[in-house]
């Protein structure tokens, strides 16, 4: 009995010795598996983040955009293109005349001049309302509409603008501008004028700052007549020279815009030689949805944004009226430069 309780025990001996490998082997594959489905889930976010494939992707620009390393975000842009203000801290923009200044509205409320020549922000706010750049250091600010005053960036002071029947309330017969010699005389002696949008009259006088209260300006709706360009008709009509003037220093959506030395435009897809025809620098990306802002102050760059985010899901399920946005992808202001190669033939004699 005891020879036989000895082999019992060395059978048993065997078998637990013959169970171990078998773990270590099994623990060894799960091991191996985890590190490689983990080290491929890295190598595809960073693979997307530093824009080696996915570029084009709406999905995955949603999933995950706002959550790669903010230094990786122009890495996914093409080298002609420097990313202005990140995708998912902005909000809005308008662009001054010049294009040397950017305001810009952030996601978290936050506010600021950025100075493109200097590459620096000036901490700077403007109230809520409808806000114009009439030149670099004046903003023209109403509220939908109401009476509207100008601001100076530079000082931060506001000085207020009269409705012109305050002004002159004897060229009005009930509250139409009908005797129109009076506003033409009156817009005579003003330093500057500046046509808002098709839509609003701004006259400054000289010293505009010490005299405010001679400042004013005209509704389109305080001419005559039904044609919508009427304001800019009287204007020329009489004479008066102007300034046009847009929210985002160009017509909203504008097909093409000109550079300062007329020797480029700028459209959604590119910039283009006036000359030639041809494209000098291609499509940002493949979406449609690129706007011009304006050419930056040196006529160098010019400045694109979306005026609306695109969508990853867009449908009207088969019975609303109009089709739904589901799913927006925020984008970035940037900007798209001119080949280096071009600005030196432009040095060049």
């Amino acid at each position: 009995m005891a020879g036989l309780g000895f082999k019992v025990n060395r059978v048993k001996n065997v078998q637990v010795k013959a169970i171990q490998p078998s773990r270590q082997h099994g623990f060894s594959y799960w091991l191996i598996w985890l590190v490689s489905i983990s080290g491929f889930l890295l190598l595809f976010y960073y693979g997307y983040c530093f824009g080696l494939w996915g570029r084009e992707s709406l999905l995955l620009q949603y999933l995950f955009q706002c959550n790669c390393p903010p230094a990786s975000e122009e890495a996914r842009y093409p080298k002609s293109v420097d990313v202005i203000v990140p995708a998912c801290r902005y909000a809005r923009s308008i662009l001054s005349p010049s294009g040397r200044l950017l305001y810009v509205m952030e996601q978290d409320t936050s506010t600021y001049l950025l100075d493109l020549e200097m590459g620096t922000k000036i901490a700077f706010a403007i109230p809520d309302g409808s806000n114009y750049f009439l030149t670099d250091d004046l903003v023209f600010h109403t509220l939908y509409g109401t009476d509207g005053s100008v601001l100076d960036p530079n000082t931060g002071k506001q000085y207020p603008i009269k409705r012109f029947i305050e002004l002159r309330p004897d060229a009005y017969v009930n509250g139409e501008l009908l005797n129109l010699n009076i506003p033409a005389d009156e817009l005579g002696k003003a330093k500057d004028v500046f046509l808002i949008d098709d839509d609003n009259i701004i006259a400054l006088v000289p010293g505009f700052d010490k005299y405010p209260e001679r400042n004013f300006n005209i509704r389109r709706g305080d001419f005559p007549g039904p044609e919508a360009n009427r304001a800019e008709q009287f204007l020329q009509q009489y004479g008066i020279a102007y300034q046009k003037v847009f929210q985002n220093s160009v017509p909203r959506f504008p097909n093409e815009v000109i550079s300062p030395d007329g020797k480029y435009v700028a459209r959604g897809d590119g910039i283009y030689s006036i000359e030639t025809g041809q494209r000098i620098v291609g499509r940002i990306s493949s979406s449609r949805d690129w706007a011009v802002r304006g050419w930056t102050y040196d006529g160098s760059a010019v400045i694109y944004s979306h005026f609306q985010n695109p969508c990853v899901i867009r449908s009207n399920f088969g019975f609303f009226d109009s089709t739904l946005c589901f799913l927006k992808v925020p984008q970035p202001v940037i900007k798209l430069k001119v080949p280096e190669e071009y600005l030196l033939s432009q040095k060049t004699p």
